[in-house]
């Protein structure tokens, strides 16, 4: 009986060994499923507005987590959940309701209290833009309070840039928002016709035009300038350069303003002398010409037919002493003997007609041409029409119509005496 109680103890304690050990496995796989069954831990970031707040959390609600950030929301908020996941890093917005106005194409303004985008908000609408409408705010951009959103007619607007033209489907604002809608940057030197701050319209062509300035230098002649002095030593229409005249030269810094490539204007920022010009210096002849025998015409004798008074000094056909001398030009005239002159005297070579108030009735003068003809001894005796025409100094008396035209007219130089 003994032996037997043994066999049975042995039994039993085998027994309770396996016991245990299912006790043990089943403990072990319940565990393994508890923690394969727990939820895993990752980091979430709540943008609320300017804020941001990280929470690590292995909830997988996103209202339940943005709870447990203790971030409370209104009835009208909204989340925006496109980048969040459960289990991975994750990101929430937290889109706040708004008191905004809503402006449709057709003009009517609804108060419209609403949290999102401005695209949210337009298709909460059942508003589409297509090609032929646009909106005042770019699509993604988040709702706050007192914005008013505008749905608008599109307008098509042309750009003119590096060569090229393209048109824009674009709404309210200014020539700059369509730059920056066509990614056109601007140099501080590049000009844009109409000004960028131009409001828009339909049609309106803009064209934005390359300014380059480009500073250069050249070397330039710097032109002599010319002088003329008075000589009493060389005769009357006669010169001599006393001083040859030498360019100088200049370096000229420009400053060339290029549009589009092309050079458009030049503009002189610097000069700086590098060599000083020399002035020409011309001397011009005062003294009167001496009339050579030769050139006296009538065999060297004076066609005036006055007799010279002594105290008349002559040598090679003119004065020597004289009181001053006038430039002019001489005519010549003829009429019927024992005509008189407007003064009385006898008309014959040697009374001349002048006008009186240059030189007065009675005034002593002699004459010669500029060709060398002596005239000779005169007396102002006479005068005609001439005198108002101007033309005419001195009109001369001669004997014959025939003198009269080998005369013709002629500069003479008149001594008064």
């Amino acid at each position: 009986m003994i032996k037997e109680m043994k066999g049975n103890e042995k039994r039993i304690r085998r027994n309770i060994s396996r016991i245990v050990a299912l006790i043990v496995v089943f403990a072990l796989v319940c565990a393994l499923t508890a923690f394969a069954a727990s939820p895993e831990v990752y980091n979430v970031d709540i943008y609320d507005g300017n804020e941001v707040t990280r929470v690590l959390t292995s909830r997988t609600d996103a209202f339940e987590i943005v709870a447990q950030a203790k971030i409370e929301l209104n009835e009208d908020d909204m989340l925006n959940l496109d980048r969040f996941a459960v289990g991975q890093e994750s990101i929430i917005i937290i889109y706040r309701a708004a008191d905004i106005e809503l402006v449709t194409a057709d003009g009517n303004t609804q108060s419209v209290r609403f949290a999102g985008t401005v695209s949210d908000l337009l298709e909460s609408r059942h508003i589409q833009l297509g090609e032929d409408y646009m909106v005042n705010y770019p699509l993604n951009t988040e709702l706050v309070s007192g914005m008013k959103v505008t749905v608008i007619k599109s307008y098509t607007v042309f750009v003119s840039v590096d060569g090229a033209t393209t048109s824009y489907k674009t709404g309210l604002g200014t020539v700059a928002d369509v730059l920056e809608k066509a990614e056109i940057t601007l140099s501080d030197n590049d000009e844009v016709v109409p000004d960028v701050n131009t409001e828009l319209s339909d049609g309106l062509e803009i064209s934005v035009n390359r300014v380059e300035y480009v500073t250069r230098e050249q070397n330039e002649v710097v032109e002599f300038s010319k002088e003329k002095m008075q000589s009493t030593e060389l005769y009357v229409g006669s010169s001599k350069i006393m001083q040859k005249g030498e360019n100088g030269v200049k370096t000229v810094t420009y400053e060339d303003k290029y549009v589009n490539g092309k050079l458009q204007s030049s503009t002189v920022v610097n000069e700086v002398l590098v060599k000083q010009a020399v002035s020409q210096i011309t001397a011009v002849g005062t003294k009167d010409k001496p009339v050579t025998v030769a050139a006296v015409k009538y065999g060297g004798s004076m066609i005036s037919e006055l007799s010279v008074p002594l105290s008349v000094k002559i040598e090679n056909g003119r004065p020597v002493n004289y009181k001053r001398a006038v430039r002019g030009m001489a005519s010549a005239y003829s009429c019927s003997s024992g005509s008189l002159t407007a003064s009385g005297r006898p008309v014959m070579p040697g009374h001349v007609a002048v006008d009186p108030n240059q030189f007065p009735y009675g005034t002593k003068l002699w004459i010669v041409s500029d060709d060398g003809i002596v005239y000779g001894y005169s007396i102002a005796a006479d005068t005609g029409g001439f005198v108002n025409k101007g033309k005419f100094t001195v009109d001369l008396f001669m004997n014959t119509e025939a003198e009269c035209r080998s005369w013709g007219a002629r500069n003479v130089t008149i001594y008064v005496l």
